[in-house]
């Protein structure tokens, strides 16, 4: 894990690490190819919790939950451009936007999104 990466996540409640073949299955289920910096972290923590340093709560998915947590919103392969893969704890969801290559880490409000 680069050096941002530990220190922004250093104060997080980890995992221990997902394969790299449980992520590319994972990926390819949902259509997407994440940031490098996603797959390093997760490849060290598979799922991770708790406060950042700047305050914000986060939970980060196990990947293999991801396929499963994104049916109820129709998204990934099905042509949605967002996919799912952690929030806050409340409303807003960490998501990749799949409209570019590799895709892009967005936060949405959860209770504005459309379900299937």
């Amino acid at each position: 894990m680069n050096e941002h990466m530990y220190a922004i996540s250093k104060t997080l409640l980890k995992q221990p690490g997902a394969t790299q073949d449980e992520i590319d299955k994972a990926m390819a289920a949902l259509g997407v190819e994440p940031p490098i910096d996603y797959v390093e972290f997760m490849r060290t923590s598979n799922g991770a919790e708790g406060f950042m340093r700047n305050g914000r709560y986060i939970m980060l998915d196990k990947v293999q939950q991801l396929v499963a947590y994104n049916k109820p919103y129709g998204l990934g392969n099905s042509g949605h451009d967002l996919v799912i893969f952690g929030s806050d704890g409340g409303t807003m969801l960490y998501a990749f936007d799949i409209r570019q290559s590799p895709a892009t880490i967005v936060e949405v409000d959860a209770v504005a999104m459309n379900h299937g």
